[in-house]
């Protein structure tokens, strides 16, 4: 009855002066001590009408989520406060809820210590029962822990116990982005590998000339057209079907610039640094222009912002899809090459016309492409009588990576052979035929997993290729 009146008493103060912030954030706080959440984010969200820079206001809908069971929510709004002010106690005490809620202690723990360094004010005994450690033990561990993502990969050990950084969030991050893969036309290292190695894929060969090769050959040719250079391309298939070896391979047909970029020279621990890094690769590509940029796995930095629940990687892919619209304003001459083994878990914006406008799936190889691989394998290798036909008919539904095991696997056991005979020996067709007889082609696995994704049975563009793929094989 008491909070009611209290509750009454706010509510005609507020008739009275509607929009002051102050009364509007005690009511809200009264609201969600009441559990009368929707009422309460109502109040927070006019407070934020009012001053969207309100950092209680910005607190308090993060704690009607975590009151509402939105556990995920609620750390992205934490978060997002932690970003504007990382010593903010009352984000941190709602992190470590929300860790315990997650069933993570260890970090739930390391938020709560950061809170009680950062308020020495700061009386909180539920959740020092719940976690097993008072206050004073926190301020007793040491320096003020990095705020961290509750969703992100620890920073230590929690067997080992925390270690301890200084405040990433003051002055400029430690680490400046520089290309580890790097190929200038004439580079000796890129010719290693070349469309001629690699089986099949004519279609996707014949996208990247047609979007970086041919327009640096004909130019005036293409200027008749009204065609622009580069663009977007995505590739994407089971594993071991070739996807990583075409874009090595496109290093040694490409008379331009070639760029390919690791996920670990993205990523990094630091707020906004992860961004700043990507915007830096392409900006290495613009002053090396033309180049062509490749980013393998692409599905880690282009994930569906649907299902993301940290905001540090939603900014990244919001980042990636600006840095693809700013490639359209202007000829800009870059070709970029995405490759994933899960296109469903791709945000849809990244297929819009202008970004990866492209998409060509790379299926297991087919009778003409199997028979490249096997030539390919072969080739330099003592082998007794092979029958490239045979093999090749015995081994549908397997990828290259299956193919290259059925060889390299016969070998070792020939030469294990070889070994205790105190001779060499050739590799036997034989041999090759029963260790391809053992082996599950290994795209299967994808095929079925591929089965349970809603893309799969919603008929969603991205995977008609694939649904056509595994109708045809069905049919055989």
């Amino acid at each position: 009855m008491q909070n009611m009146s209290r509750l009454s008493a706010i509510r005609d103060a507020l008739a009275q002066s509607p929009e002051n912030i102050s009364l509007l954030l005690l009511f809200a706080r009264e609201c969600l001590d009441e559990h009368n959440t929707a009422e309460a984010r109502e109040i927070f969200e006019k407070v934020l009408t009012l001053d969207p820079g309100q950092i209680d206001a910005q607190l308090g809908i993060a704690r009607v989520l975590y009151a509402e069971g939105d556990l995920s929510g609620a750390a992205v709004r934490a978060e997002r406060v932690l970003q504007g002010d990382p010593n903010y106690a009352p984000a941190h005490l709602l992190l470590s809820r929300v860790c315990l809620g997650e069933g993570d202690k260890a970090r739930a723990t390391l938020h709560f210590d950061r809170a009680a360094q950062a308020d020495v004010t700061l009386v909180d005994p539920a959740l020092e029962r719940e976690l097993g450690r008072t206050v004073r033990d926190a301020r007793r561990t040491g320096p003020i822990l990095p705020p961290e993502s509750v969703f992100g990969d620890a920073l230590f050990d929690a067997d080992s116990g925390p270690e301890f950084f200084d405040d990433p969030y003051s002055g400029d991050p430690p680490f400046e982005w520089r290309p580890e893969t790097f190929y200038a036309p004439g580079d000796p290292e890129r010719s290693r590998v070349t469309f001629a190695d690699v089986g099949g894929m004519d279609e996707l060969k014949e996208e990247i000339r047609l979007k970086i090769i041919y327009p640096l050959q004909y130019p005036d040719l293409y200027k008749a057209y009204g065609k622009k250079t580069g663009g977007g391309i995505m590739i994407y298939g089971p594993p071991g079907c070739g996807k990583s070896l075409i874009l090595r391979a496109a290093a040694g047909e490409v008379s331009c610039n070639y760029l390919s970029v690791g996920l670990h020279e993205i990523f990094d621990p630091y707020f906004g640094s992860s961004e700043r890094n990507l915007h830096q690769v392409f900006e290495t590509a613009r002053a090396n222009a033309p180049c062509v940029l490749v980013f393998d796995e692409i599905d880690s930095l282009a994930m569906d912002r649907r299902n993301v629940r940290e905001s540090q990687l939603r900014n990244l892919v919001n980042q990636f899809l600006h840095e693809l619209d700013a490639l359209r304003s202007d000829d800009q001459r870059i070709l970029v090459i995405g490759s994933t083994n899960q296109p469903w878990l791709i945000d849809p914006a990244f297929r819009r016309p202008g970004r990866f406008d492209q998409v060509i799936f790379v299926p297991p190889p087919d009778e003409l492409a199997r028979t490249q691989i096997v030539e390919l394998f072969a080739h330099d290798k003592p082998i007794s009588g092979l029958d490239s036909a045979k093999l090749v008919g015995m081994t549908e539904g397997f990828s290259g990576a299956d193919l290259k095991w059925v060889f390299d696997r016969a070998a070792e056991l020939t030469l294990s052979s070889a070994i205790h005979a105190g001779k060499s020996k050739p590799v036997t067709m034989e041999l090759l035929m029963d260790v391809a007889k053992r082996h599950s082609p290994s795209a299967a696995s994808w095929f079925e997993s591929l089965k349970s994704q809603p893309q799969f049975s919603n008929e969603d563009s991205l995977l008609k290729e694939v649904r056509s793929f595994m109708n045809a094989s069905k049919a055989k």
